[in-house]
């Protein structure tokens, strides 16, 4: 099923022009990665720490991910999923390729591909993370594009939301509702316009959907987005986009989540989702980024039955929205503050595993690098939840029939990188 998806996808490239100018690219093949484990904890009885750990719904010790990394670098001076950069347009064309291979706990499935037997029945799940072509073309200000599985380009972890470095251990709500995962292609074209006026890129992808390979509603999905960079490359602004129909078969949600509706009728159901992220460099030292998202989904005819939590098929148009606030100040060269205050409302149990209601976090950490390779973070988080469910301190995965409208959250991890 790879080979041929992946030869489909090649199909998409358009025909390279190559030539003998590398601009100084080291276009030789790349092996890297990183080792990430951590220790976190609740307030509580419950052993369960989701929504604020995300992809580890348990407390205690995690080895997040044992990532390794094959790539070969192209010259280009812009990038999908990132946006342009200052340096000149390269003249000619290049390609590469990138492959990201990860074992741990983290593990966004793409269904389809990764959903083997293995990883149904254990935690730490054996994946294959990115498998994409990544090219450059001397079109307009410089055209860029990858063709394959990548991670989504949505939300304010911009490219790589799961990859570290991120500023956090623990992830938003803003990421606890966007998609993970997408499998197609992806053009980014810089925008010729004048130095003064910064630097302007627009983006256009078809994939199969959130997280798949394989498509049930046999439709194509959108992402679309613009990313302005001032002139002093300071501030960023990214407006990303992604709309498509993504119903779910009935009695199979694998496909859909975290949302899931299904229509006995056929009917597609289109759901949609919006971010705009604005950050800006304050100096040296300090960073700043506010992140907001409205997401819509359009309900279906099925109702979920009695063993599943509430709310688990959609039958009304759901939407969320919410806005979350970054700041970052690297007081010394190896040390790093990290805080986070975030606020979003799920207006009517869209999310499989959350209840409807509106949901707020701080969040504060300390990064420490004691070698160039090593980072430790301690973090600590507070959560606050204000509606009809109790979404902390339940049972193991799900979060419904919990016993708490708070959750106060410590953690402790560590990333090795390697290579490169």
């Amino acid at each position: 099923m790879l080979k041929l998806y992946f030869f489909s996808s090649l199909v998409l490239i358009p025909s390279l022009s190559f030539a003998n100018n590398t601009q100084n690219i080291d276009h030789s093949i790349k092996i890297h990665g990183r080792i990430q484990a951590g220790i976190i904890y609740n307030d509580n009885a419950s052993k369960n720490v989701f929504p604020t750990g995300f992809l580890n719904f348990k407390e205690g010790i995690n080895l997040n991910r044992a990532d390794l990394i094959v790539d070969k670098a192209i010259q280009s001076n812009i990038k999908p999923r990132v946006g342009p950069f200052p340096s000149p347009k390269p003249q000619f064309a290049d390609i590469g390729f990138q492959v990201d291979m990860r074992y741990g706990k983290d593990a966004a499935t793409t269904f389809g591909f990764d959903d083997t037997q293995r990883n149904q029945e254990h935690d730490h799940k054996l994946l294959m993370q990115q498998w994409y072509v990544k090219g450059y073309q001397p079109w307009g200000g410089g055209f860029s594009y990858i063709a394959g599985s990548w991670f989504t380009p949505l939300g304010y972890e911009i490219g790589a939301p799961i990859d570290p470095p991120t500023g956090f251990y623990t992830h938003s709500y803003a990421f606890a509702y966007q998609p993970s995962k997408h499998v197609g292609i992806m053009g980014a074209l810089k925008v010729p316009i004048k130095k003064k006026n910064g630097m302007l890129s627009l983006g256009l992808g078809l994939v199969q959907g959130w997280n798949n390979l394989q498509d049930n509603n046999h439709d194509k999905t959108l992402l679309i987005d613009a990313r302005w960079r001032s002139p002093d490359f300071k501030t960023w602004v990214d407006f990303e986009n992604i709309i498509g129909n993504e119903q779910s078969e009935d009695g199979i949600t694998d496909q859909t989540r975290p949302f899931n509706a299904v229509s006995r009728s056929g009917k597609k159901l289109l759901r949609n989702m919006h971010t705009l992220t604005v950050s800006r460099r304050l100096n040296n030292k300090k960073r700043l980024a506010v992140n907001a998202i409205y997401g819509h989904q359009e309900g279906g005819d099925v109702a979920a039955d009695s063993n599943n939590p509430p709310g688990f098929l959609i039958t009304e148009d759901s939407q969320w929205y919410g806005l979350n606030l970054n700041y970052y100040n690297r007081f010394r060269p190896n040390m790093q503050l990290g805080l986070r205050t975030e606020w979003l409302r799920d207006a009517q149990g869209a999310h499989a595993l959350l209840p409807e209601g509106d949901y707020y976090a701080a969040t504060a950490n300390l990064s420490w690098w004691p070698t160039k390779k090593l980072r430790i973070r301690p973090e600590v988080r507070f959560d606050q939840y204000d509606g009809a469910g109790r979404p902390f301190a339940g049972r193991v995965p799900t979060v419904f029939f919990g016993t708490k409208d708070k959750q106060l959250t410590t953690s402790v991890d560590a990333t090795w990188f390697f290579g490169k």
